[in-house]
């Protein structure tokens, strides 16, 4: 009986030490691997507008204080509107609160600051329509 529960116990702890290294890499950084990158600052407000076949899948409405980043595997089309920025076929869209960046222990490369975005919307064969907000 004893020697059952002394195998129990070390079994059970070696699930939970199995499943505690799998959950901490799940919440490792997640680098995005679409080659076109686009990054916008905090200091403006952003509409992002998704569409599928020129049906409106979301928008997002992205507030002052709020990093945006939006990663594409096409360059992205920038129109004639000033603050209008689209992007066409497969399309990651990454947004992270500036409040939750701390730059004395994070890079100050946006492309590492927003690998750790906590908003990620992915989408494929969409439009994707960035609009910054001129008050």
């Amino acid at each position: 009986m004893v020697r059952t529960r002394l195998i129990l116990a070390v079994g059970g702890t070696i699930v939970v030490l199995v499943l505690l290294v799998t959950m901490s890499r799940s919440l490792e950084a997640q680098v995005p691997q679409l080659p076109e990158k686009y990054f916008s600052s905090y200091a403006r407000a952003h509409r992002v507008t998704i569409r599928r076949n020129g049906n409106v899948v979301t928008t997002l409405e992205i507030p002052v204080g709020v990093y945006l980043s939006i990663y594409s595997d096409q360059p992205p089309v920038r129109s004639a509107q000033e603050g209008r920025v689209e992007f066409h076929g497969n399309v990651e869209v990454r947004t992270r609160p500036r409040s939750e960046v701390d730059f004395s222990i994070e890079s100050t490369n946006a492309e590492v600051t927003m690998a750790k975005a906590p908003l990620i919307v992915a989408a494929q064969n969409v439009d994707v329509v960035s609009e910054t907000l001129i008050p």
